[in-house]
Parts: C-alpha cells; sequence; structure tokens
C-alpha cells in the first residue's frame, strides 16, 4: 500500500504543478546551490481534494505503522497546514512552531497548547538535509514533550533521513524522489536523459555544480 501511496503521490505532485523541471536553467536553492528540479509543496494546498487525498494517506501511514502521539505539530511555514489537515483528520490537538521566536509578547516559538509528557508528530512539507528540522525538534524537547517521528510530504532524499536518524526521530514520507522520478518516467512525463539527469545530480550533487560552472556550498 506505502508503493501505491508513493506512486500516487508522484502523480498528484505533477498534476498540481507542484513539481518544476529544467535541466538549461537549475533552479537556485536557498541553500545557494542549484537543482535541476524543483518542490513546492505549497502548491498542494490550494487544491482541497488534493489535501483530503494527502490527509488520507497521511492517516494510513499513522495508522499502520502505529505512531503514537498526542499532538501534530506543523512547522512554520509550510508545515502548517498540512498539520492542520491531518490534525482534524485524526481528532488531534495542533499546535506550530516558529522557526525563531517571536520578538514580542512571550517570545514564544511554540504557538498552541503543549503539555509536558506530550507525544507530538512533526509535520513538514518536505525534507532536504535535515538540517531545518533541528531547531523544530529541539524546540519540542525543550518544551519537555517528545518526538520520535517527522511525517513529511516529499523526501529529496539528500541526507534528511540520516539527519533525524542522528535525533532519534524517525522519517515517514509520503512520496521519495527515486520513486517520484521511476514513476514521472514510466508515466512519460520525463525523457530519459532527464532522468538520467537528476540521478547524476543526486548521485554526486557536486560533480553536478562543477561540470555545469556552478558554485557548490
Amino acid at each position: 500500500m506505502e508503493y501505491m501511496i508513493r506512486g500516487m503521490m508522484a502523480r498528484l505532485l505533477w498534476e498540481t504543478g507542484a513539481v518544476k523541471v529544467s535541466v538549461e536553467k537549475p533552479f537556485h536553492l536557498a541553500s545557494g546551490n542549484y537543482s535541476p528540479f524543483y518542490i513546492n509543496c505549497r502548491a498542494l494546498i490550494s487544491n482541497a481534494a488534493v489535501m483530503d487525498i494527502i490527509t488520507a494517506f497521511s492517516h494510513y501511514i499513522c495508522m499502520s505503522k502505529g505512531l503514537n502521539f498526542d499532538v501534530v505539530a506543523g512547522g512554520e511555514t509550510a508545515g502548517i497546514p498540512f498539520a492542520s489537515y491531518i490534525a482534524g483528520r485524526l481528532s488531534r490537538p495542533m499546535v506550530y512552531i516558529r522557526k525563531k521566536p517571536k520578538g514580542y509578547g512571550m517570545g514564544s516559538l511554540i504557538e498552541g497548547i503543549l503539555k509536558e509528557g506530550d507525544r507530538v508528530l512533526l509535520v513538514e512539507d518536505l525534507i532536504t538535509d535535515g538540517g531545518s528540522k533541528e531547531g523544530f525538534i529541539s524546540a519540542i524537547r525543550a518544551a519537555n514533550a517528545q518526538i520520535s517521528d517527522t511525517l513529511v510530504v516529499f523526501d529529496r532524499e539528500q541526507g534528511g533521513n540520516d539527519f533525524l536518524k542522528r535525533m532519534n526521530v524517525e522519517l515517514h514520507p509520503l512520496c521519495t524522489l527515486k520513486g517520484a522520478i521511476t514513476d514521472w518516467s514510466k508515466m512519460e512525463l520525463i525523457p530519459d536523459d532527464t532522468k538520467k539527469e537528476i540521478e547524476s545530480y543526486l548521485e554526486n550533487p557536486q560533480d553536478w555544480h562543477e561540470s555545469r560552472g556552478l558554485a557548490f556550498k
């Protein structure tokens, strides 16, 4: 069933325009590096039917893996709408976590009610190397709550899983990049040379950058 979910998610991401592929003009990422593809899960939140499907898939993953949690947390900002849908579906309270404290009032990192000892499921749109999740996980633990699982819509498979393991957190993606590339190729959405280009990028991002005269950070 998980294999089917990942295949259907790959199709949904493509059909909603959440996936962009450009080999000739790679996308400039927030990290300063480049990529022949770009995943924008925020595009999904404008389609209520797609969000319902994602929520149902998330429900299945949580139930089939026996994830135990009291609260669903969304990371600022992209994780918040997905966390909201999932919390509603599972009848769990929701909180969201800021990237940095508010500059006024209580200066809170966590908005909503999170009690000591609560078990938290962190929900995010995607994960790359995992670095952006560290602050969210640390904030949860600093509040004396527990976190052992993170659910993401898309895993770019660029080190995020290993990063979370080092923080004793298990990653649960609805869709993975390598699986999506295979599915997009089978669906004839991307040609073979584009598939090979993306695979080359994933195998060694630094070499890929250097071969195109792009700076790698």
